[in-house]
């Protein structure tokens, strides 16, 4: 893992705690379903042995740096700058790099 904030979240989780990033909202998603950090949280403490490190991130590896390129797609999708619509038509290009991130 590259992030030492969600490092911390995991290792945390691995002793019991249940603590979740500042603003994550825990409430039951649509049909009854667990948000994703409290299954993960979940899978920490209850999966004794999962070790959990930190890596260096993988700058300019194109897989990791197409990943990165989809993510920031998906949340400007979110906040409302790229219209959904769009992505079907911006996926590609964003992740060939043919668009600036």
């Amino acid at each position: 893992m590259d992030n030492l904030q969600a490092l911390r979240h995991l290792h945390s989780w691995q002793q019991g705690g249940t603590d979740m990033p500042e603003g994550y909202d825990t409430h039951l998603r649509s049909q009854g379903r667990r948000p994703s950090l409290v299954k993960l949280q979940l899978l920490a403490e209850y999966t004794p042995d999962l070790t959990f490190v930190h890596e260096k991130a993988h700058a300019g590896h194109p897989l990791n740096e197409a990943a990165d390129s989809l993510a920031k797609l998906g949340l400007r999708c979110v906040r409302g700058t790229v219209p959904r619509t769009e992505l079907p038509r911006l996926v590609p290009l964003w992740a060939t790099g043919a668009l600036a991130a």
